[in-house]
């Protein structure tokens, strides 16, 4: 991996993790989250989802897209309910 996909990385992972507190993840997913990227024009969308057997398949627990010109983070949580709710 490049320097600059692994600084946007560790961007999206750092964000990721934040904007998941207090989330729950269901039993039996933690054991097939996996991590993944694509590109987007000057977005690097990074993605944590519970991988299947086919890949259409995945649920998409976050994205996170950064701009690998300004940095700038988005992150969107998805298939997973708060804590106590």
């Amino acid at each position: 991996m490049s320097q600059e996909l692994d600084r946007l990385e560790e961007i999206a992972r750092v964000a990721i993790r934040a904007a998941l507190e207090g989330y729950v993840l269901p039993e039996g997913w933690r054991a097939n989250v996996a991590f993944g990227v694509f590109f987007q024009g000057d977005e690097r969308v990074f993605e944590l989802h519970v991988a299947r057997e086919r890949p259409e398949d995945a649920i998409v627990i976050a994205q996170a897209s950064v701009n690998r010109k300004t940095l700038a983070v988005q992150v969107t949580v998805s298939n997973l309910a708060k804590a106590g709710e």
